[in-house]
């Protein structure tokens, strides 16, 4: 036979009380309904387990053995709740984002700042992802929102009531490289040129494409990667002409290590957007999300 959660309740309450009619009250059911129940426990069992005389109401041998299983069940299952309880609310102090891999350094560390004092304390997790890797993950319900670049078509093309968006800014994608010793741009972008680029599944790469395409660009493909940082590198260290979000190279552009190439080529105002799954019922994500749509926020 099993034994179910409401008898280990019952035994519990008997053990307290040391009645049956303030058990019955404990366990809010009538006296005799409780005593049926009783009754058919031992029935189930094949033994009886409670002692009955006028003045008193006693455990038999077997009742007490009995009796300290139940309790010891209850506070295993009282602590397991209680471990539940806990995780769920390390969960809560969570808050997940993943994160366009050149949006992680400076405009991550500034968007930081507009957290509202009640979930400052809260642990950030932040996962570097290309745009559409991102948005699969927050779809999936493994992170919490997603940091990216984006356009019209592309929010109309993955909202579908699923998301929602808030515009936090936006960035020129120009056209860099690394100026020679004579202080001017070691490649020539109007001829043929080593490009360092994007890979076909980060959403930069099809901007990049575009405008190779309309300008007639002669460029010869030496490296590409999702990473924006790793390019960032490899035009610092010479190797070709890249276009990177102005937001990542304004340091390297003041310090004069980096020239834009022709202002001409860059795409203007790429729009910089937060998403967020609309299944989301978390207080601390609801709050921050309504902190944000605050214009002053931005």
């Amino acid at each position: 036979m099993s034994l179910e959660i409401r008898w280990i309740e019952d035994l519990i309450a008997i053990e307290q009380t040391g009645s049956l009619s303030r058990a019955a009250s404990l366990r809010c059911v009538s006296q005799p309904a409780f005593s049926r129940r009783i009754q058919q426990l031992e029935q189930q069992l094949g033994f009886v387990i409670l002692e009955r005389d006028a003045k008193q109401l006693h455990f038999t041998e077997a009742g007490l053995v009995l009796v300290n299983s139940a309790k010891t069940i209850a506070k295993q299952l009282s602590e397991t709740m209680a471990l539940l309880h806990n995780m769920q609310k390390e969960n809560n102090l969570n808050i997940r984002f993943s994160v366009a891999h050149s949006l992680t350094s400076q405009f991550f560390s500034h968007f930081l700042q507009f957290f509202p004092n009640n979930i400052s304390h809260f642990k950030i997790e932040m996962q570097a992802t290309n745009v559409f890797e991102g948005i699969q993950l927050l779809k999936q319900g493994l992170c919490d929102f997603m940091l990216c670049y984006a356009d019209d078509k592309l929010l109309q093309g993955i909202s579908q009531g699923i998301l929602q968006s808030i515009q936090l800014g936006s960035t020129d994608i120009v056209p860099v490289c690394l100026l020679n010793s004579q202080a001017q741009p070691k490649f020539n972008i109007h001829a043929h040129f080593p490009l360092i680029s994007y890979s076909p599944k980060a959403y930069l790469h099809h901007l990049v494409s575009q405008i190779l395409s309309q300008h007639s660009l002669q460029a010869q493909l030496l490296y590409e990667t999702d990473n924006a940082n790793n390019i960032k590198d490899l035009v610092l260290q010479g190797r070709g002409i890249a276009w990177l979000p102005r937001l990542t190279i304004e340091a390297e552009l003041q310090q004069g290590l980096l020239q834009i190439c022709d202002a001409a080529l860059s795409y203007q105002a790429q729009q910089i957007f937060l998403l967020k799954l609309n299944l989301t019922q978390r207080e601390s994500i609801e709050q921050l999300w309504q902190h944000l749509h605050i214009p002053s926020r931005h």
